[in-house]
């Protein structure tokens, strides 16, 4: 940074200028002997200083070569724009390392990771936010009091890089009621299959038919002196029971299909903003857009810059009609996804499905029967003796 000159010092006695410059505490490396010449470095500033000395000491001084900072400056100083973009380079560094540019999120179970990022946002921390107005400390702070689902969580900033670490807090299993006395009521009507009593008097046997409501299970016992006493019932009873569902689709149906234009819109995401690089789309009021990004992840962190491209299809309504056949096989759909998510604590043995057409809509009843648990714990109410 200082600069210094690499010099030679020739004469009848070069020794002289060595020991003058030992006495001055002037500061010599690299030192060498070339026949009856020395050659050594030392910085600019002495070398201005020691000239003068050279002479009472009988010796000449040539410079060879001037190197550092100044010297390199002042080769440059006549090419200002050289200058000042060095300048505004340093200044763009500086002022972009006041900026989180990367923001990175581990640790999530239940959260997405995009409301994470809503959250952290709402608390001042996103790609692009002013790095000296965010507090790691109480930012993880507010979002753990706000947010019930969260244990555990670090902020740790680095740099322009945010590392965020989350523990989602452990639900404890739910505890059942075991000692509130109740008795076991049929949930359905149903055929008993089975009974399993853990606690309880049993009233049903299998192969009986129940109604919904009857009781199954007594809370009520007898004791060996002829008294009673209530107790908590508990059982699992399987049985076989129906259940029936209807699926209603109309014979004219309006969708939404593409009509084969498509437009691609590009713009650069740089620093939280987005550029566009051109301006295009389709001649539809309906459009059905698609985004994808496509940013730098060296070693896994993600960069503030990356190409968005927007690809938009053109879309427009198209009225079918339905025939029978394709309008039971839409409505089986249908019926799928009601037995995956109705019947999902149900053993489905059979279906059977009838199809029918009525002012203009078809209608797809289906019956199932299943093998399922029946039995509903209900607390035993005042006065109630069985």
């Amino acid at each position: 940074m200082r600069g210094y000159v690499r010099f030679t010092v020739s004469g009848k006695y070069p020794e002289r200028f060595l020991n003058v410059t030992a006495r001055r505490d002037v500061r010599l490396w690299d030192v060498e002997r070339r026949g009856k010449d020395v050659c050594a470095s030392m910085y600019r500033a002495d070398y201005r200083d020691i000239r003068p000395l050279a002479r009472g000491a009988g010796v000449c001084l040539k410079v060879n070569s001037k190197r550092g900072l100044p010297q390199l400056a002042s080769r440059y100083r006549s090419r200002a724009g050289i200058v000042l973009g060095v300048c505004a380079f340093v200044l763009t560094v500086f002022v972009m390392s006041l900026f989180v540019w990367s923001v990175d999120i581990t640790g999530l179970d239940t959260y997405s990771e995009s409301q994470m990022r809503d959250i952290l946002r709402d608390k001042g921390l996103y790609v692009g936010a002013f790095k000296p107005s965010v507090n790691a400390v109480s930012l993880a702070d507010s979002v753990m009091i706000e947010n019930s689902g969260i244990g555990w969580m670090a902020v740790n900033l680095s740099g322009s890089y945010a590392s965020v670490e989350v523990k989602e807090k452990a639900i404890p299993p739910e505890v059942g009621d075991v000692v509130t006395p109740c008795n076991v009521k049929a949930r359905r009507d149903g055929l008993i299959m089975s009974v399993e009593a853990g606690e309880g008097a049993v009233t049903v046997r299998e192969g009986s038919a129940v109604v919904r409501g009857q009781l199954l299970v007594s809370g009520v016992m007898e004791n060996a002196d002829g008294g009673s006493r209530l107790v908590h019932a508990s059982a699992k009873v399987n049985a076989r029971t129906t259940h029936e569902a209807d699926f209603t689709v109309p014979d004219h149906l309006t969708l939404m299909k593409p009509t084969g234009e498509t437009a691609e819109r590009c713009s650069v995401r740089l620093f939280g903003l987005s550029v566009p690089c051109n301006i295009s789309g389709v001649d539809s009021p309906y459009t059905l857009p698609r985004e994808m990004e496509e940013a730098p992840s060296p070693l896994g962190v993600q960069l503030p810059i990356g190409r968005v491209t927007e690809r938009i299809s053109a879309i427009e309504p198209e009225e079918i009609t339905l025939d029978e056949n394709s309008a039971k096989e839409l409505l089986e759909r249908q019926a799928v996804l009601y037995e995956a998510f109705s019947l999902l604590e149900c053993t489905v043995e059979a279906r059977d499905s009838s199809l029918e057409y009525k002012d203009g809509s078809y209608i797809l009843h289906v019956t199932y029967s299943c093998i399922e648990d029946i039995a509903k714990e209900e607390e035993i109410g005042v006065g109630e003796v069985y």
